[in-house]
């Protein structure tokens, strides 16, 4: 009894350190995309900061619930980024991005310009 009472509270413990691990998202906008790093302007105690966030082989990237990549990260778009900070080089790596797919739908939807007619009718007073 007692060793089942060790081994549930392990795996307790076990587990919330895992859910710990991730903390809160990066929210914020895409200001600079390369190719191993996206910086994303954000608030952090009521400031704008810069973040920047190192992008490798197993960062996943998502529109919404659709797959996407790298090339799929603009500036100016909103974003959120599921990241671990890596302690030796003190940046964050990220684990996804994530775009709002209804952002993305909107950027991708090009503004067309407004048609204008013109008539054909003339001007001078048709003679009888």
């Amino acid at each position: 009894m007692l060793r089942k009472f060790v081994t549930l509270m392990t795996v307790a413990a076990f587990s919330a350190g895992l859910l710990m691990a991730h903390g809160d998202p990066l929210l914020g906008t895409v200001t600079k995309v390369e190719k191993d790093v996206v910086t994303i302007k954000s608030q952090k105690d009521g400031k704008e900061v810069q973040v920047q966030v190192m992008v490798d082989s197993k960062t996943k990237y998502m529109i919404g619930t659709k797959a996407a990549k790298l090339a799929d990260v603009k500036v100016g778009e909103k974003v959120s980024i599921d990241a671990m900070m890596d302690t030796k080089m003190k940046m964050y790596v990220a684990e996804s991005i994530t775009l709002p797919a209804a952002a993305t739908k909107a950027a991708a939807t090009t503004t067309a310009k407004p048609t204008t007619t013109t008539s054909t009718k003339s001007k001078t007073p048709a003679t009888k």
